[in-house]
């Protein structure tokens, strides 16, 4: 008995007049606020993992671009951080965690109006094609 497998490119062609319904206004805020949710999440990811790269950069251009050099100061870095007392542990935690937080608000703010001018024209184009 042969299998008989039907995809949705196997069907008929839907007739025209069910294509050119436009969606409710409803659906198309929904969709218009999932585009926006999802974009900003990109954005915002793709920020804050540049800014978590950005000491390894600064660490490796410090030593010159040479990995085992690098690996030696951050060495040094982790044994002066385990041998220091609790305090100082937590103000250097405090310290690179606000650091890390102002770098990248910093380039959220410098990026914000770029990232709103390509949403609204994408929006804008998708409202004249409805």
């Amino acid at each position: 008995m042969p299998l008989h497998l039907v995809t949705p490119f196997d069907r008929a062609p839907e007739t025209p007049g069910e294509l050119d319904a436009k969606p409710s206004p409803k659906r198309r805020i929904f969709a218009d606020l999932c585009y926006i949710l999802v974009k900003a999440g990109a954005f915002l990811g793709s920020i804050y993992l540049a800014v978590l790269g950005l000491p390894l950069a600064y660490f490796l251009l410090l030593v010159g671009g040479n990995p085992a050099l690098l690996f030696t100061q951050l060495g040094n870095l982790s044994a002066h951080y385990l041998a220091a007392d609790h305090a100082a542990q937590a103000r250097f935690v405090q310290a690179a965690a606000y650091g890390l937080l102002g770098v990248a608000t910093l380039v959220v703010i410098w990026r914000l109006p770029r990232f709103a001018s390509q949403v609204a024209e994408t929006l804008a184009d998708r409202r004249k094609e409805l």
